[in-house]
């Protein structure tokens, strides 16, 4: 049976739709541009069952680029009325395209076809999360958003200290409603903790898993949380291989002959979020394990530099982590998972 493979390249405000044969005799045609709403969607189904008459929706894969919030509705949309969807990375599917001179919608969406027809073996069906996770993710990313807003504030407040000027009429305006601001935050942060916290409890399975990775040193709420958001609930990420992958914390070299061997800077396609947040678990995870002290004094002896020490720390965590969940086990100092680096 033929299969059509369509590519969508997702916007704010639009969609722009093409598809594409799966037997290589033509080359990806364009659709139409879409409101990026459900209506628009209903009109891309009713264009695209004109367009490929003799198919059933069974037969169509969508393909699109994981565009984060643009893109969410219209997969969720989408696999509710029994469409199979497929959200590549972006990087993914750019690095594959070769030298292109220019770009727009239109090319993007031909080439998001075309990528999928030749890259079978890579589909990766899109399935919606859970509620509660959605729920969890939802709320931690509102939280960082409250933080960074609380980092403005304050540092409006030191940049007016550095110019001499907290005295002025405007300056006390400025302190005493920065001071008003920042409770207001705090008082924010500290409310979404509870909800996430809330969110947590209503789930069995997000709530061991809680536990499992919270009993680590250096794991406080944001930290599991972020992990747990990240992975999937440890589904969606399921090795700590991969996640250390997905994060930045594991270790690539570019090697060729003898002429280079070179460790790749992979910080552009990390989650530097995550990241960082492991840097901080990282840091109180040495100066209150013994054990992974030592693990962190060991890398040092060996002559390995303090960022590359403590990146390996970060990946012992999320082994020690992965373990714990998959293992349904509290953290206990010195605690060893299978795959752990030395």
């Amino acid at each position: 049976m033929k299969k059509y493979f369509i590519g969508i390249d997702v916007s704010k405000e639009t969609i722009d739709v093409s598809f594409v044969e799966s037997d290589f005799q033509q080359q990806p045609e364009y659709l139409a541009q879409y409101p990026n709403s459900k209506k628009g969607y209903r009109s891309m189904i009713r264009d695209l069952k004109l367009a490929l008459q003799g198919t059933s929706s069974g037969q169509w894969l969508f393909c699109c680029e994981t565009t984060g919030a643009y893109d969410r509705q219209m997969c969720h949309w989408l696999v509710e009325h029994g469409m199979h969807v497929w959200r590549e990375s972006a990087l993914q599917i750019r690095q594959s395209l070769g030298i292109r001179r220019g770009k727009n919608d239109k090319a993007d969406s031909m080439a998001i076809a075309d990528y999928a027809r030749r890259h079978p073996d890579k589909v990766n069906l899109f399935e919606i999360p859970s509620k509660v996770l959605s729920a969890l993710k939802d709320l931690y990313l509102y939280r960082q958003t409250l933080v960074d807003k609380l980092k403005g504030v304050k540092n409006r407040q030191k940049a007016l200290k550095s110019q001499g000027e907290a005295a002025s009429p405007a300056a006390r305006f400025i302190r005493r409603d920065s001071n008003n601001e920042i409770k207001r935050l705090k008082r924010s942060i500290a409310e979404c903790e509870s909800a996430m916290m809330e969110v947590i409890r209503s789930d069995e399975q997000l709530m061991s898993n809680y536990e499992h990775v919270r009993s680590i040193k250096g794991f406080g709420l944001v930290v599991t949380v972020a992990l747990m958001v990240y992975s999937g609930n440890f589904q969606t990420v399921p090795t700590a291989n991969k996640m250390a992958t997905y994060c930045g914390v594991a270790s690539f070299r570019n090697k060729s002959g003898t002429t280079l061997d070179a460790r790749q800077d992979v910080r552009h396609l990390s989650n530097l979020r995550l990241k960082g947040v492991l840097t901080m678990a990282a840091r109180t995870a040495i100066r209150h394990d013994e054990a992974i002290r030592q693990y962190y004094q060991r890398k040092i002896a060996q002559g390995k530099q303090h960022g590359v020490a403590i990146n390996n720390v970060k990946n012992k965590l999320l082994h020690i982590a992965y373990a714990l969940v998959r293992d349904g086990q509290l953290y206990q100092s010195g605690h060893v998972a299978n795959g752990d680096a030395a």
